[in-house]
């Protein structure tokens, strides 16, 4: 399996979730006060909220350990004449002398980490932080309804140019660990043949929130409050944020 978000996954991705949706881009925005602020983004992506934050001249910065990803966020900020920095880096070893005024990772990333380094990248995260600072993240919520997918079945198909990315996917869950455990598999089509294929894991942990939030405490985050975006990634699609200092 290849690391998360290859150049076809990104591709599709970048076809799909390009820029973040107006409500979830408004409630993070509402957190910059001025833009002054220290904003640093970690598994940053595509620059889905990078690139409007940027846009709008606050002083954002962030990593992700995809280069596919980090290539195609400073291309579409370039294509807006903006730089954005970015670079790769993993947040269970990130460290940074300076500080934060605000941290942010939406769209649940956080349940992509393995639980060997939630613990470590906490406190990673929560010493980037100045004595004022927030964090802001989401999470994927255990108690959701699973449907598991044990054959190769086609998810997405997406044309563009003389290109064509075809997106298969096997979706199992654990419900020992609380981890939806993805596989997907793309290809990328021309004239009819494949020239290309692409194989990624994508395991996604689901989260009890109390006892996230107790995980937040233990890792130094005392004041701790849940927010919920109504509508957020669109009609009848909302979403919870932790906001922890």
């Amino acid at each position: 399996m290849s690391d998360f978000y290859g150049e076809l996954c990104t591709k599709m991705y970048e076809q799909e979730k390009s820029l973040a949706e107006e409500k979830e881009l408004e409630f993070y925005l509402s957190y910059v006060k001025n833009q002054e602020m220290n904003v640093l983004e970690p598994m940053c992506g595509n620059g889905r909220l990078l690139i409007p934050f940027l846009h709008k001249g606050i002083n954002i910065e962030g990593f992700d350990i995809s280069e596919e990803m980090l290539k195609v966020c400073k291309e579409k900020g370039e294509k807006l004449n903006l730089n954005p920095h970015v670079y790769k880096q993993g947040i269970e070893e990130f460290k940074s002398e300076k500080l934060y005024d605000l941290i942010l990772i939406p769209f649940g990333s956080f349940s992509l980490l393995p639980d060997r380094i939630v613990n470590k990248s906490l406190q990673n995260l929560k010493s980037a932080l100045n004595s004022k600072g927030k964090l802001l993240l989401t999470i994927m919520e255990k108690g959701r309804e699973i449907k598991e997918v044990l054959d190769w079945t086609e998810t997405n198909r997406i044309t563009f140019n003389n290109e064509t990315i075809v997106e298969y996917k096997k979706v199992t869950f654990n419900k020992q660990n609380d981890m939806i455990e993805t596989e997907l598999k793309y290809q990328s089509i021309q004239n009819n043949i494949v020239q290309k294929s692409e194989f990624m894991n994508f395991p996604i942990k689901l989260y009890n929130f109390k006892k996230f939030e107790n995980t937040l405490k233990s890792n130094g985050f005392q004041d701790i409050l849940i927010h919920v975006v109504e509508n957020g990634y669109g009609d009848g699609s909302s979403f919870k944020v932790f906001e922890c200092s």
